[in-house]
């Protein structure tokens, strides 16, 4: 009989065990709105950009979280982009390209921003013109990525170029050369 109790105590101890551990695991998913700063630089006239990412609950469940980046251009504004990640993880495998084209106030350049995943090495774009780009997206510091776990899977760009056109398509390429993703219609709007 002492036994069975015994047995019992051991058992109702595991499961309110189980329990804690799944409400803090629940707990520990959620994540408080952020951003942080990712890079900043100067464009070929002088003028300032950065990149920040962002980071917050995807919904009221926090399951997922919502990703993104965000760059803002002196002489042309800001832009950003976001998507849903898993909860403690960073941006996942798609190769696809997130990306904006924009000409600078002054009409000096035209700027092509945006990010990719970890996997993509090369951005190659087509402009209207047919000339093309070559850009090799970078990776927050390395410091950064890990101490940010959602920032170590995402590269980001910051091209300028003259504008004798604009972006028509891209694709996006591994660093062995294989093709992870095309489009040929590209439109920023």
């Amino acid at each position: 009989m002492r036994s069975m109790r015994h047995c019992r105590a051991r058992v109702l101890f595991l499961v309110l065990a189980l329990l804690l551990l799944s409400a803090a695991a629940a707990d520990a998913r959620c994540i408080e709105r952020r951003s942080v700063k990712v890079a900043s630089g100067t464009s070929p006239s002088g003028l300032s950009w950065t990149v920040e990412g962002t980071i917050g609950n995807n919904g009221g469940n926090c399951r997922e979280w919502l990703f993104g980046m965000g760059f803002t251009l002196e002489g042309a504004g800001s832009w950003g982009s976001a998507t849903g990640i898993p909860a403690g993880g960073s941006y996942d495998g798609r190769a696809a390209i997130s990306a904006f084209d924009t000409l600078l106030e002054d009409g000096s350049n035209r700027a092509f921003v945006g990010f990719v995943n970890g996997e993509v090495a090369k951005v190659v774009v087509t402009l209207s013109n047919n000339q093309h780009l070559v850009i090799r997206p970078k990776a927050p510091p390395a410091k950064l990525r890990r101490k940010v776990t959602w920032l170590r899977n995402v590269r980001y760009f910051v091209e300028y170029y003259e504008p004798v056109g604009f972006v028509t398509g891209v694709a996006t390429l591994s660093a062995t050369g294989q093709l992870l993703y095309r489009d040929k219609t590209f439109e920023s709007f």
